[in-house]
């Protein structure tokens, strides 16, 4: 028993692994890019690109229909039945082709034929629909196998950045920019393509192919993603409709990408434990679900707080350094956005550890909904007369009213006490942090030099705070990290 419980905990620390290190490169491509693509495209070249982003968004979902969170979940169950899991992956890949293939025809004939307004960027983008057919991310997650999907996503992020940096040159290469993000965002998917035949050959198939079983069950899983797209993708669709202006969908789109390449990284571990999650939930084994849902508190507790606060104090000094000349109305964005750190935080740890491996996607549903109602009712007053501002403010209090609901009907898994057991020392480092950095920021000058110093000196008096406070994460990582340097020390 002890042999499984180490090899559970030692797959668990694998798959983090490599999911992190393609999350961190996830994180650090925008990181090099944007402040790039900001000045090359400006304001109204980057509105552009997230208005028609947005637009194909619509479609990309409609070809999903939830499958890869329903795909991911049911293939996590049945990874040990390899005949069912073949003729899963068929049903599954037929029906996403028919659904993917009606949605290339409407989108192609409305956006490309009928309408005529910026026609290559919108054929160009047409690409992530046909991408969508081959993915098959959602099974190698199942089966709980991140190494292949991050060496995929680190070469395809890689070539990303040669790419732009050798080719994108000036503001009208938008096109050019455009076309090379989204074929190498689908690399990643013929990659992966060769390896499912290990999971496949060999194995004949028992009962009748049949794709439209699934089409139910997955519409549950439909229903969030519409609802999180609402409230996500429709401001920037909104914001360009009702203000008419490229400029300020480039600031929201800038504004909203600062404040949420940070939740990447605090959410990779809730979707490595998601699949590990409906596993044990398969097997009634409630214990390790509880402990490991508190590891992943305090993980995603102790990053967003700090990274709350700080990107808050550090906005003014950041985004003219970062983003260049003409993005200052992005500043009192990043002001409205950076909360969302912390909420969606918690709301996508419980949706992971809770509403859907414990089969309560349909609870979920109705709380996404409410929260897209708002979102929408919102956008319509707010961003008439606040512009990119007013969609912020909107998005703030969807997701915020979605994780209230999460923590109230999930009171009998996760309480809010259970949160602030885990965090409550996260939260008076990082108030403490805050104090100093506001202090900082009043006396230090503008420059990226002081901003670097000023964002040392902030993490490490989190960390020494943490470290006084005794944290129990923090310490239980520092002496891993110890005991590991010890027995490569001793090997040497």
């Amino acid at each position: 028993m002890e042999q499984v419980k180490q090899a559970n905990t030692a797959s668990i620390k694998k798959n983090y692994i490599y999911s992190a290190l393609a999350k961190i490169f996830a994180l650090l491509i925008p990181i090099l890019i944007t402040p790039y693509l900001a000045r090359v495209l400006e304001p109204d070249g980057n509105g552009v690109i997230s208005f028609v982003a947005s637009i194909v968004s619509y479609f990309v979902i409609a070809s999903n229909i939830g499958i890869e969170t329903y795909g991911q979940k049911i293939i996590s169950k049945n990874r040990d039945n390899k005949a069912y899991l073949k003729q899963f992956l068929i049903e599954i890949t037929v029906l996403r082709a028919i659904l993917t293939g009606i949605c290339l025809v409407i989108y192609y004939v409305t956006f490309v034929l009928v309408l005529k307004a910026n026609t290559m960027l919108y054929a160009i983008y047409g690409l992530t629909l046909m991408a969508v057919a081959i993915d098959f991310t959602w099974f190698f997650q199942g089966v709980e196998d991140f190494k292949k999907i991050a060496f995929a996503n680190i070469l395809s992020k890689v070539l990303y950045v040669v790419l732009v940096f050798v080719l994108v040159k000036e503001k009208k290469d938008l096109n050019l920019s455009a076309f090379i993000l989204v074929v190498t965002n689908a690399l990643p998917y013929f990659f992966l393509i060769p390896f499912i035949f290990k999971y496949t050959r060999r194995i004949k198939l028992e009962n009748r192919i049949n794709p439209f079983c699934h089409f139910k069950e997955c519409m549950v899983y439909f229903v969030p993603t519409i609802a999180i797209q609402i409230y996500t993708i429709l401001d920037k669709t909104m914001i360009g409709l009702i203000t008419n202006s490229d400029f300020e969908n480039g600031y929201y789109e800038k504004a909203e990408q600062l404040a949420k390449l940070p939740i990447t990284i605090i959410t990779m571990m809730n979707i490595i434990m998601r699949s590990r999650i409906s596993y044990y939930y398969a097997n009634q084994e409630f214990e390790k679900i509880k402990h490991l849902t508190k590891k992943s508190a305090s993980f995603s507790l102790l990053l967003a707080i700090p990274i709350m606060f700080g990107l808050i104090v550090t906005a003014k000094r950041f985004v003219p350094i970062y983003l260049g000349e003409g993005y200052e109305e992005c500043i009192p964005l990043v002001y409205i956005f950076s909360p969302l750190i912390l909420i969606i935080g918690v709301s996508n740890l419980l949706g992971t550890h809770y509403y859907t491996p414990f089969d309560k996607q349909r609870i979920s549903n109705r709380f996404l909904i409410i929260g897209a109602i708002i979102n929408v009712l919102l956008n319509a007053i707010l961003i008439y007369y606040f512009k990119a501002r007013g969609a912020a403010i909107s998005s703030i209090v969807a997701e915020l009213v979605i994780t209230l609901l999460y923590l109230w009907f999930a009171k009998d898994f996760f309480t809010f006490k259970d949160f602030i057991k885990v965090g409550y020392k996260y939260l008076i480092s990082g108030s403490i942090m805050f104090v100093t950095l506001l202090v900082l920021n009043y006396y230090l000058p503008m420059g990226i030099w002081f901003l670097i110093l000023e964002i040392g000196i902030g993490m490490g008096e989190y960390f020494i705070l943490l470290f006084i406070l005794r944290d129990k994460f923090v310490l239980e990582t520092i002496r891993l990290f110890w005991n590991k340097f010890k027995k490569l020390h001793r090997r040497s």
